[in-house]
Formats: structure tokens, sequence, C-alpha cells
């Protein structure tokens, strides 16, 4: 009942937290010269990557928060075969998992050095909450939640390696996922990474391998997570007009796509600050819980951020 009660108080602050960002990306910006016309911005600096770094840097906030991973909620995600016996015995008066659910993630990063030794480089924190809330069932209760706290160093690099290529940033950090479970339904991994992300005015990708820390924790939950969520993913989203469309993939290589996971999604603008936001996900790893489950799921919701 403890543990409830933790993981609920935890839903709390991230949803509070959500709507403190909405308010807070929704203030109006006052030029502090309105006469001043802005000077040209060069080819490169106009790829998808340059532009979000500069919306980030007009963030109204003392501690320059801003999202990190997409952040978006699906009212409506429908599994096609849900994991049904991993719960058997698991679930509040033994419901079974219902196919329609709510999914929502929240992601955000804060820097802790900017500007570290006096390079381009600065240290970031940064935390992403996925969540899977059985809101339909009858006891409305929270599947499964995993909490991904990382901590990374940015470098910005900005090389034009082709004629409308920039490398944009080569990151390096480490990251700890797990769902707070206990027991026989607790996951968790820990990894070290590092990144590449390049983009064009319209495309951005970015691959990142990562190394999996084989403890005694691992070994004992999920020795064999890395046959199904692999050694790295890759990340591709192309921008139309005012549309994302991105692709993510991990362990797609690795297995020759017999284990991969997949997401496709959508985003499209509704409003100034929200976007519809239609998502597919096929393969393994839907969520921590979930590693070694195939499945195929649809949702339709809302979003406040994407890849670009």
């Amino acid at each position: 009942m403890k543990k409830l009660q933790i993981h609920t108080l935890l839903h709390c602050v991230g949803i509070i937290m959500l709507l403190n960002t909405v308010m807070c990306f929704a203030q109006p910006q006052r030029s502090q010269n309105t006469t001043q016309q802005p000077a040209p911005i060069p080819y490169q600096q106009q790829n998808l990557v340059s532009k979000r770094v500069k919306s980030e840097e007009k963030i109204p906030n003392s501690f320059a928060i801003a999202f990190y991973e997409p952040t978006y909620i699906l009212p409506f995600y429908y599994t096609a075969s849900p994991y049904n016996s991993v719960y058997q015995g698991n679930t509040p008066a033994n419901e079974s998992i219902n196919s329609t659910e709510i999914k929502y993630q929240l992601s955000f990063k804060v820097p802790l050095w900017q500007h570290m030794l006096r390079t381009p480089a600065a240290l970031m924190l940064a935390y992403t909450q996925l969540s899977y809330w059985q809101a339909y069932n009858n006891r409305a209760f929270f599947r499964e939640t995993d909490y991904q706290p990382e901590v990374f160093i940015a470098n910005k690099v900005n090389i034009l390696f082709a004629k409308y290529w920039q490398l944009n940033f080569i990151n390096v950090g480490l990251i700890h996922q797990s769902n707070g479970q206990g027991g026989t339904l607790e996951r968790s991994w820990n990894r070290a990474y590092f990144s590449a992300t390049a983009s064009t005015e319209k495309w951005l990708v970015t691959v990142k391998p990562w190394l999996i820390f084989h403890d005694n924790t691992y070994q004992r939950q999920n020795p064999d997570m890395e046959k199904y969520l692999g050694y790295g993913e890759i990340i591709i989203a192309y921008k139309y007009y005012n549309q994302v469309f991105s692709f993510e993939t991990q362990n797609l290589l690795e297995s020759g796509g017999k284990r991969s996971g997949n997401i496709l999604s959508w985003s499209f603008p509704l409003t100034s600050y929200i976007k519809g936001y239609v998502q597919v996900f096929s393969g393994y790893g839907q969520s921590l819980i979930e590693y070694n489950h195939r499945t195929n799921s649809f949702g339709l919701g809302i979003a406040l951020s994407n890849w670009t």
C-alpha cells in the first residue's frame, strides 16, 4: 500500500510539472527592441537542431528547464496482445489487463554546468517518465511506469560535413532505468552511452550506441534484456512544414530485425503549443516489463514536444 501511494504521488508530481511547463511556454515573449531587425541567419544555423537550441535559450525560466525526449499523452492507446501472463496475481483484485489504456511520457532536462571549462560542452541532468495507466479498467491502476534519470555531457560541435548536413552534438552519458515494481515484476538496467546527432533544415538523425552494466541486479531481474533491447538505438525525424514524422528503433541491427522495437509517430499543430500526436509501436520492449514480449500498439493524443 505504501509503495502504491508513493507511485501515485510521483504520477501527480509529473502531471503538475507538465502543466507548469505548459504555462511557462505559454507566456508571451516581449521584445527588448521592437525596431531592431534580426540579422540574417547562416544556412548552417537553420537546421532542426539549431532551431530547437535557440528556442530553448528563450525559455523564461531561471533553471532553463526544457523538454528533452517527446512529451505527450495518448488518451487512447490500444495494444493488440497485452502481456497478461506476467501480471497474473499482481494486479488489484486480480484484474486482467485491458487492451485499451492511457499512455503518457514526460521528459525534461536542465543544465547543471554550462560552458564547462570554457568549452561549448554542458553537464546536463534529464528525467523521463513513461507510464501506462489502465484508466478504463474497473480499478484504474498504473500497470507500468518506467523511471529514467540521466546525466550527460552535451558537446555542441556544429561541424558541416556535407552540403546540407551539420553534426550538431556529440554526447556521452549515464542512464538508469527501472520500473520500481519490486519482487518478480522488478525490471532495471544501467547504461553508458555515446550519441551523435546531425541535421539539415528538414531531417534529423541520432545514432546512440550504449554499453550495458551487467551488475547483480541486472543478472537477477532481467539477464537476457540485451537480447531484446539491444546495444543502441537510431532516431530519424523528418519535418514537413509544421508536421513531424519520426522513426525510433532499437536492436534492429543486432537482431537482424527479429527482436527490434520500433516506434513510428506523426505530430501536427493544433495550437501554437499543442500538437496532435499519432503513435504506432511494433516489436519488443514497449516498456521494461514487456522487454521480452512482442506486441503491436496504436495511440492517439496530443504532444507538447517531439524530436525537433
